[in-house]
């Protein structure tokens, strides 16, 4: 390689050589002439020569949002709170009520009164009430 590079080198150099005193001269002259531009005026109405390069906007995918659907829950009825509060002659007072056996108390059916006890019955629901000692008297009867 070094070989071809010393062997093309006088042929580069033997072309610059060639060139006439005239065509140098020449050559200077165009360099130093003042060059006309444009004007100011017609600078404002050329278009920008650069490209300015805007990237493109990356799509931001959003995360679906999966909605969530809820099974409705089961009403839920309030619980009657059944308060035994006597037993007489083989019925029971339960929220200030009288029932004997047989007798529906909401969706419970009176099954068993006992000396201090009341069992209510709804399918295979079985509530056993109690009679609190600790009561007060009960006025049975309004009267003087």
């Amino acid at each position: 390689m070094k070989k071809v590079i010393f062997l093309l080198l006088p042929l580069f150099y033997s072309y610059g050589l060639s060139l006439s005193h005239n065509e140098i001269i020449q050559m200077v002259s165009k360099i130093q002439n003042e060059r006309t531009g444009i004007s100011l005026g017609e600078l404002d109405t050329t278009p920008n020569p650069f490209v300015i390069y805007v990237p493109p906007k990356k799509e931001v995918k959003k995360p679906e949002v999966k909605k969530v659907v809820e099974k409705p829950k089961e009403i839920i009825k309030p619980s009657i709170v059944y308060e035994l509060m006597g037993v007489l002659n083989h019925s029971a007072f339960i929220n200030k009520k009288w029932y004997k056996v047989g007798d529906k108390i909401g969706e419970y059916r009176v099954i068993h009164i006992g000396k201090a006890t009341a069992t209510l019955q709804h399918g295979k629901d079985i509530k056993v009430l109690n009679l609190k000692r600790k009561m007060k008297k009960i006025n049975l009867f309004k009267g003087n």
